[in-house]
């Protein structure tokens, strides 16, 4: 890596968390220039201005996103199984970046433009899943697998309550007084939980 690619990603690591942290509105170039290690100026030579980082940043994060709901369905796999890894790997990517979800959501619905341009980005990215999800239930429920549910209720059940699982981690941990082995254990358990959930909705 040169001495340029790497200031770059030391610009754009910064500046991952700087607005997942605070939001557009919030950060400040002069912090991110600071975190990474650069002049004020070296970062406008690289970025040009705040909404250009940002923008860099953001995409990123909506494809994160939406990779996190991407699957390839086997066929030689029972549905049922298929779903609980769909589900539980969603679940392990949003652990592993509990912020970015409110982040994406939250910049959307606060800025028009950003909503116009990266709202598609984002549903285009998961159509590859909504599609082979959809056929497989199809084969499923002409197999007598499952119960019947549309393709949206079951995609949107499984990342409501993978999202709500850490967007309400910090009441949880204030309410119920938990330890870092106490959050460790209710992640786990709320893992398996939102897994049983999804399923019970299928099951016969």
């Amino acid at each position: 890596m040169s001495r340029g690619d790497h200031t770059e990603q030391a610009i754009l690591k910064a500046a991952e968390a700087e607005f997942l942290d605070k939001g557009f509105a919030l950060a400040k170039t002069a912090e991110i220039a600071r975190a990474a290690g650069v002049t004020h100026a070296m970062l406008h030579y690289y970025f040009r201005t705040k909404e250009k980082l940002f923008e860099k940043i953001f995409e990123g994060k909506v494809q994160d996103l939406a990779r996190s709901l991407t699957a390839t369905f086997d066929d030689t796999q029972p549905f049922l199984e298929q779903v609980a890894k769909l589900a539980g790997a969603h679940f392990d990517f949003i652990a592993a970046q509990p912020r970015l979800p409110m982040f994406v959501l939250n910049e959307i619905h606060h800025n028009e433009e950003r909503r116009k341009i990266y709202l598609p980005m984002l549903v285009n990215a998961l159509r590859g899943t909504i599609r082979n999800l959809g056929l497989q239930l199809e084969s499923a429920l002409k197999r007598g697998e499952v119960r019947p549910v549309r393709t949206s209720d079951l995609l949107f059940s499984m990342a409501s309550l993978n999202v709500m699982t850490f967007a309400g981690l910090p009441i949880a941990r204030e309410a119920f007084g938990m330890d870092e082995e106490d959050v460790r254990q209710f992640v786990a358990q709320r893992r398996a939980e939102n897994i049983e959930v999804i399923l019970s909705r299928l099951r016969k």
